[in-house]
């Protein structure tokens, strides 16, 4: 589902965030509501994909990310963003730790959303967390205050993808996921 061409590439058109829509677009993680990752769903849609700096675990910083597990259908367009985050921080490797975004929070996780009853984007590979530290659930995002970078966000929002730092009720600023 992509749409009209946007330049010399097409932007993807991501679902809405409903169950029924999410299900249509990546599939079903829990097809048959057992609670747990279905094997199969997860062998033909998730993906690992390069990290695209040095990244620790937020958690644990001396347990290094190399890859990034996404659904396939994010991938290409996560890779764009990165891209597009390195080329800002002049390609880098010290600004972009400097920034923070070497701490990584997780991306595929098969879970609910903290605190509800249904899957997370996390359990669909379409969501990744940034520095969790500092954008943490809950917390409102003030500009420089060391929090998500504005040109980290515009990258995410160039290809569509939606950022929790802009929510309301509940904010989420180390968040980005691939649904509207």
């Amino acid at each position: 589902m992509l749409s009209p061409d946007m330049g010399d590439r097409s932007m993807p058109d991501w679902p809405r965030s409903s169950t029924t829509d999410l299900v249509a677009f990546y599939g079903a993680p829990d097809a048959d509501a057992d609670g747990e990752a279905d094997a199969r769903w997860e062998r033909d849609n998730i993906i690992a994909i390069p990290a695209p700096w040095t990244m620790v675990a937020a958690w644990d910083p001396k347990l290094p990310i190399r890859k990034i597990r996404v659904h396939w259908r994010v991938a290409e367009s996560l890779q764009r963003v990165f891209a597009s985050i390195l080329s800002g921080y002049g390609g880098s490797t010290d600004r972009i730790i400097a920034a923070r975004l070497h701490l990584y929070g997780g991306a595929y996780n098969f879970r609910l959303i903290r605190g509800g009853s249904s899957l997370s984007m996390h359990a669909y590979g379409a969501a990744i967390d940034l520095d969790p530290e500092r954008n943490g659930l809950g917390k409102p995002w003030k500009p420089d205050s060391g929090m998500m970078a504005r040109p980290v966000v515009e990258a995410f929002k160039a290809e569509g993808w939606v950022w929790g730092g802009d929510w309301e009720n509940r904010p989420d600023a180390m968040h980005f996921q691939a649904a509207r």
